[in-house]
């Protein structure tokens, strides 16, 4: 662990508020390994956390506070943090005109281009908001850094101009960035504004190190930086040269915490959750997808394939069912709301197609119930992920870890986590839902012997690094840059 204060900043914080019974704040903590292995590194080093206030409560705590700093305590954690309060009509159009809207379509793929998007004068203002709502937060990261020296972490795709203004203000603070997402690639990238994606990769060449979830996402980034004048890049060893500095890009796959997420399985919760499922599959087969309702996890396509599926293998009918398990993302987005209500309709048309008395094809069930998620990871007998591009995408990690009925692994070659878990599993082409469904069929088919390999390939894959060592590892480099700039 670095002896230098760790400095980390991302939108959402390890700690969200809400109203009490009495009507007072009360801090929650935020979910998953990467909240606890920033939390931890944060904490050994006396650090900070930067986030934004996203919510009216979570405003209400900032604005309580000189400089919406605060010290939180919950589970006997002490989370040292800084909230900070843009305006609301700014967050806005940095949160959902541009972050969720602009970045997340272009690095995932989804314009459809022949209608959207179209760059014009809102456009402009959206990116002005984006803009100062990122030099906000490298404001507060170069306050937080003049008081000791400091390895600041900066994280994902709302904060891409971050690096860049933070080099400007505090120039001797060590900056990484991580990139949760896929990074677009060079034709993607070029249907931009080029005023827009220079400054978008040249906020990135702020940093000392940038990382990515895969080698693939690391490529296309430096194929990225080929199109930015001035800057060298060496593919050989993933760097670029830029204003008289070397930037770094590394691969750090993100993984699961195996212990944690172990003794959430063995709860009372979710052994009730497991009981329900079973009495609902009546020991049939279960197929399983566990996703949030966002447009790049292809769910639609996946209820498509099952359909085929249904069709082309009829002796399969009756003896599986197709548990859906999906989080609402992002209902205010009129896209996102379609875009559930088309599976939704889809899962209907499919089980009044197929469906018999006791027998439903589709349990859909659409909901935030992490613990029924976690019974339904031990008892799958096929896990569909299929997304059309993922940064990573721990479902093929989680489930494979906890299934206890040797599961086999339906997996997008275009998922990052196909490059630790795909040979292992079985490839899909995430636009195929012909050989999508074949693939069904052949998971549900394959002898016990090589689901037992495979399953076993699986957990040793997933088990492998942790939350800490994911973050060790890029300290670890960003020392080693510092090292050979000195």
């Amino acid at each position: 662990m670095s002896d230098r204060r760790i400095l980390v900043a991302s939108n959402r914080g390890p700690v969200t508020f809400a109203p009490g019974r009495q009507g007072e704040l009360e801090p929650h903590r935020g979910a998953g390994g990467l909240v606890t292995a920033l939390t931890a590194a944060v904490q050994a080093t006396g650090g900070l956390w930067v986030a934004s206030a996203m919510g009216e409560h979570d405003r209400r705590a900032a604005e309580a506070t000189p400089n919406g700093r605060m010290d939180v305590v919950l589970e006997d954690a002490k989370h040292a943090l800084r909230l900070l309060t843009p305006d609301p009509e700014a967050y806005d159009r940095y949160y959902n005109a541009v972050s969720n809207q602009v970045l997340w379509f272009l690095h995932h793929d989804l314009w459809d281009t022949p209608h959207v998007p179209s760059f014009d004068a809102a456009t402009r203002e959206d990116w002005r908001a984006y803009r100062s709502v990122n030099e906000l937060f490298a404001e507060a990261l170069a306050e937080e850094a003049d008081r000791t020296p400091a390895d600041v972490l900066v994280q994902d795709y709302h904060l891409s101009l971050v690096p860049a203004a933070l080099r400007s203000l505090a120039p001797h603070a060590r900056i990484g960035y991580f990139h949760h997402i896929p990074f677009a690639g060079p034709i993607e990238l070029s249907l931009f504004p080029r005023w827009m994606r220079t400054e978008l990769v040249e906020g990135l060449l702020g940093a000392d190190l940038v990382g990515f979830q895969s080698l693939r996402w690391a490529d296309t980034f430096l194929a990225a930086c080929r199109d930015v004048e001035g800057a060298t890049v060496d593919a050989r060893r993933r760097t670029v040269r830029w204003e008289d500095r070397v930037v770094h890009v590394g691969v750090y796959p993100i993984t699961v915490e195996a212990g944690s997420l172990r003794e959430l399985a063995g709860s009372p919760e979710v052994t009730d959750k497991r009981r329900m499922l079973e009495r609902s599959l009546q020991g049939r087969k279960m197929l399983l997808r566990v996703d949030r309702t966002e447009l790049s996890k292809n769910i639609l396509r996946g209820f498509r394939a099952y359909e085929i599926f249904l069709r082309a293998y009829p002796g399969w009918r009756a003896r599986v069912t197709f548990v859906a398990l999906l989080n609402p993302s992002r209902q205010r987005l009129p896209a996102y709301h379609a875009y559930l209500e088309e599976c939704r309709q889809l899962a209907g048309r499919i089980n009044e197609t197929f469906g018999e008395p006791g027998w439903q094809p589709v349990d859909l069930r659409v909901d935030d119930d992490f613990d029924e998620v976690v019974a339904a990871y031990t008892m799958y007998d096929a896990l569909l992920v299929n997304p059309i591009l993922d940064g990573m995408n721990l479902v093929a990690k989680e489930g494979p870890l906890l299934n206890e009925r040797q599961g086999v692994l339906l997996l997008s070659r275009t998922a990052g986590a196909f490059a630790e878990m795909g040979k292992h599993a079985l490839a899909l082409d995430p636009l195929d839902v012909a050989a999508t469904a074949d693939a069904i069929n052949a998971a549900l088919r394959l002898p016990p012997a090589e689901r037992s390999r495979r399953a076993a390939g699986l957990r040793r894959a997933a088990e492998t690094g942790s939350p800490a060592s994911w973050v060790e590892r890029q300290l670890g480099d960003l020392d080693r840059a510092a090292a050979r700039e000195g």
